[in-house]
């Protein structure tokens, strides 16, 4: 049996790795390791390969390496052509601590373990300070952090892994949302005083970058930014919710070398998509990246540009490359969409099977006002998937869902009434030309109730 096949369940996996569910899950949302495929029942489905990947990540943690090092280490060395698994000396943390900007090693043998714990607990210390509002506290912990370790350490393995951190506890409804915007405000400000200190440009290549509509996570745009500029590259930062429109009056008004988006969701990819084919037609270049694409292999290869790869440090060596060759514009030209009728014709009649969903004997407007947040992302993730040319890229919303819901005590029920409900609705509206839809709505409700049962 061939080490890619799919042939173990989440159960068998644990059984093997002695590695809980939960934190399978966790590292898969995460880091996008592994990447199980998934049954006609929305099951997870690994192969031997994964489960070595799974005990080789275990390993790295009986080391002494965070999960989020480990998961850099393994990405590092797929990047570069090698088989982690096939690696019998791993490098050291140096080389993941600033080299790849031609910083100073940080430090040299054994310290490096010591240097890793040091870098987890300024993370830790910083999102307390931020959990308590502690503005002095934060500034003073990253002032310090700053003077010890490189630039690029502090804001990768701090800032970035802290406002990760944060925004999985806020979906675990264990932190607020003036929480983490208070964290993610101190960080911005931060990388905006690196920004302002960071020289003229050095060398060719000017970079525009933006966020699709509906992405409004900007840290890591403006992180690739910084790591840009310290390169000696000119950039142009046009920040978040960017509509086709406002990116084609910048672009008749600038001529950047290359445009690089940011999607982190489903909901957003679909945009940046339509978005690539805009600057395309323009014949500027386009570099992506993002959370979504690391997690789908379906999704980067429908989106015409350049993948800028799993992480920020190879991310900026990948601008570079790009950079380097003027002109490269994306080897092919984007697919037909066989879903653009049923996207206008869903568009022009939402707010009809809104009503009747509403307007349903089961339900309150209280009870569904509990599903806005859910109620948006499947509404915006199907759109997007259909714009992708694969409904089933729907499932990809099913962990997000499950976990928001059972950490706010939403009953499963409600959401599948919900669900129900914009079945009956899309059938009146639509008809057989609405059958897409209906599929992805009862394949989300399967999945959600898997992630249920998996828990």
């Amino acid at each position: 049996m061939s080490t890619e096949s799919p042939s173990f369940n989440l159960k068998a996996v644990v059984r093997e790795t002695g590695i809980k569910a939960e934190t399978l899950r966790a590292w898969e949302r995460r880091y996008g390791i592994p990447r199980p495929a998934r049954s006609s029942g929305g099951h997870r489905l690994y192969s031997r390969r994964d489960i070595d990947t799974l005990r080789w990540l275990k390993q790295r943690r009986l080391e002494g390496l965070s999960i989020s090092r480990a998961a850099e280490r393994w990405q590092t060395l797929e990047s570069e052509g090698r088989d982690p698994l096939q690696e019998q000396e791993i490098a050291s943390d140096q080389y993941f601590y600033g080299n790849l900007w031609s910083e100073a090693a940080l430090v040299e043998g054994g310290e490096s373990d010591f240097v890793d714990d040091q870098v987890t607990a300024a993370c830790s210390e910083w999102t307390s300070a931020c959990t308590g509002f502690d503005e002095f506290g934060a500034q003073r912990i990253l002032t310090q952090a700053f003077a010890r370790f490189p630039v690029e350490t502090v804001c990768i393995h701090v800032l970035c892994s802290g406002l990760r951190q944060l925004g999985e506890e806020w979906h675990a409804d264990r932190v607020t949302t003036q929480q983490v915007s208070f964290a993610t405000s101190q960080a911005m400000q931060r990388i905006k005083v690196l920004l302002g200190a960071c020289p003229p440009p050095t060398r060719p290549g000017l970079v525009l970058m933006a966020c699709p509509h509906g992405e409004h996570h900007t840290f890591g745009l403006a992180l690739l930014q910084l790591i840009l500029k310290r390169k000696g590259f000119g950039t142009v930062f046009l920040g978040e919710n960017l509509s086709l429109s406002e990116m084609e009056v910048t672009l008749s008004r600038i001529r950047p070398d290359l445009v690089v988006l940011v999607s982190q969701q489903l909901r957003s990819a679909g945009n940046l998509m339509e978005m690539s084919e805009l600057i395309n037609r323009q014949s500027v270049p386009v570099a992506f990246g993002g959370r979504i694409f690391n997690l789908s292999e379906v999704i980067r290869r429908n989106v015409p540009g350049n993948f800028l790869g799993p992480d920020l440090l190879q991310a900026g060596s990948r601008v570079e490359s790009l950079l380097a060759i003027p002109g490269h514009l994306a080897s092919t030209a984007p697919p037909i969409n066989r879903f653009e009728d049923l996207i206008s014709s869903y568009r022009a009649h939402l707010h009809r099977i809104s009503a009747l969903v509403l307007n349903s004997e089961r339900g309150t407007p209280l009870e569904w006002a509990r599903l806005g947040r859910p109620s948006y992302s499947i509404n915006s993730a199907m759109m997007s998937a259909l714009r992708l040319g694969d409904p089933t890229l729907v499932s990809l919303e099913a962990e997000w869902i499950s976990t928001f819901l059972e950490s706010r005590s939403i009953p499963l029920a409600m959401l599948e009434d919900y669900l129900n409900l914009g079945i009956s609705a899309v059938q009146t509206v639509l008809g057989v030309e609405g059958y897409p839809i209906v599929s992805m709505l009862e394949t989300l409700g399967r999945d959600v109730r898997q992630c249920y049962s998996e828990r």
